[in-house]
């Protein structure tokens, strides 16, 4: 790539998160250049080596080479020497020209403000490598006018602690906080984009770091409202299985639940609704009765902001309605009680269950371990109950043939197949076996 614009009299620099990459020893995501070339230019230097361009942001100086054979992609920007945003657009008004120093000064963090020539040699000159050694998310100029200029580069700053581990600059926390209320000028997509990729970092702690930041900050509240509903029991306690207040033990949640989106979310507004509910007894004892069910009405309110997809929205309320289903499981239940779980939850079942695990380490040990038994028992109930069908597929046919319809036939089969976990019915029972035990139940 470099040879074709040098051969051209441009130049072309790497820049941006595969510079930051590199330098930290990982393996690159996103490919970005930036050249003196015209976005006219680019694109008629690679399209005459073969490489196909697709003009993505030519308006804004932006196009994507796609190599040929390996189809991998990069992003080439024309330098840019000023940018202007207006208020709720991510689209800036831009002009070209300047220098890769000028250019690399407007971007977000020093971190991603490096660039390496044609050389190989390393363009650094608002101490992006010092950041990166020490750990440090910081601007390269005012954080207040890079935080002016684009209200979304306060999200991406807690989203890059919470993917690299590091520390916030408090210069740029405090910018942060003093222009929270800027916020409200992103998109609902954008939000949602921003704080999902916080969520899903790979260690669920930094999530979690990152995540208490913003709430010292002030900046959670602002993408967040509903979560008002949970910080206003902050420092209360909530039982004696509980080693902190209800915010603490949501972060020790989102810590412990796999890297996945819809868990991640869940994570965080399971217990949402707890300030809602909260009760003390006579003893001085907190109780959260129906939170759960409090709280799918945030999820859903949440999801309804955010924009989230439909099938994440019904998974999500799914997720937090149930959370509390596989935590106070006992060996008492019944197999139809196991059945009716695996029916209600569907195809959120084992993220049900991984979220019931990430909720229970984040007690006390003795009940951790207590409990933790009592969860892989229920997986395994659930397990066998899902293997096979127990009730003959004729039954169905047999009850559509004198005069019964759709739903009632399913309720009938559900039944017969709770009455056959439970041992009332054989395994694999017939049709003669399934109809006098639907006589006898009539008959009591």
């Amino acid at each position: 790539m470099f040879d074709i614009f040098e051969k051209a009299g441009h130049n072309l620099f790497l820049v941006g998160g595969a510079v930051r990459d590199r330098m930290l020893g990982i393996p690159p995501g996103d490919i970005d250049y930036a050249t003196d070339a015209s976005p006219g230019d680019v694109i008629d230097l690679l399209s005459e080596t073969g490489i196909k361009v697709i003009p993505t942001g030519v308006r804004y100086g932006t196009v994507t080479a796609i190599y040929p054979g390996t189809h991998e992609k990069a992003e080439i920007t024309t330098f840019r020497n000023s940018e202007i945003y207006q208020r709720g657009s991510r689209f800036p008004s831009v002009e070209f020209g300047g220098t890769i120093q000028e250019d690399l000064k407007r971007r977000d963090f020093t971190i991603n403000a490096m660039a390496i020539d044609s050389q190989g040699e390393l363009i650094d000159p608002f101490g992006g490598m010092k950041d990166l050694k020490k750990g440090v998310i910081d601007t390269p100029g005012n954080p207040d006018e890079a935080f002016l200029e684009d209200p979304l580069r306060i999200l991406r700053a807690y989203r890059f602690a919470a993917k690299l581990g590091f520390t916030i600059a408090e210069r740029v926390r405090q910018s942060a906080r003093n222009l929270a209320t800027e916020l409200s000028s992103i998109s609902p997509e954008r939000k949602y984009k921003e704080i999902t990729g916080l969520l899903v970092v790979s260690n669920g702690q930094q999530a979690a770091d990152a995540l208490s930041m913003m709430k010292h900050d002030g900046i959670l509240l602002k993408i967040l409202p509903e979560l008002e509903h949970l910080f206003v029991i902050d420092g209360l306690k909530q039982g004696k299985y509980h080693t902190s207040d209800a915010w603490s033990h949501t972060l020790d949640v989102v810590a412990n639940t796999p890297p996945v989106t819809i868990l991640r979310w869940a994570a965080l507004l399971h217990d949402s609704a707890k300030g809602l509910v909260r009760k003390v007894d006579e003893d001085g004892v907190p109780h959260f009765h129906g939170h759960e069910v409090q709280g799918e009405g945030i999820v859903l309110s949440v999801a309804k902001r955010l924009h989230f997809s439909r099938a994440d929205k019904k998974a999500l309320a799914l997720l937090v309605r149930n959370h509390m289903r596989p935590v106070l499981y006992n060996s008492d239940w019944t197999n139809s009680a196991v059945r009716r779980l695996i029916r209600e939850v569907g195809d959120q079942l084992d993220n049900l269950f991984k979220l019931a695990e990430a909720d229970i380490k984040a007690h006390k040990q003795d009940y951790v371990s207590m409990n933790l038994e009592l969860l892989h028992e229920l997986i395994e109930r659930a397990a066998c109950e899902k293997k096979g069908r127990i009730i003959p597929v004729e039954m169905g046919q047999n009850l559509q043939a004198i005069g019964f319809e759709g739903p009632v036939i399913g309720t009938i089969l559900r039944m017969l197949e709770d009455m056959a976990s439970d041992g009332i019915l054989p395994d694999n029972p017939t049709v003669d076996q399934c109809f006098s035990a639907l006589w006898d139940k009539q008959s009591r």
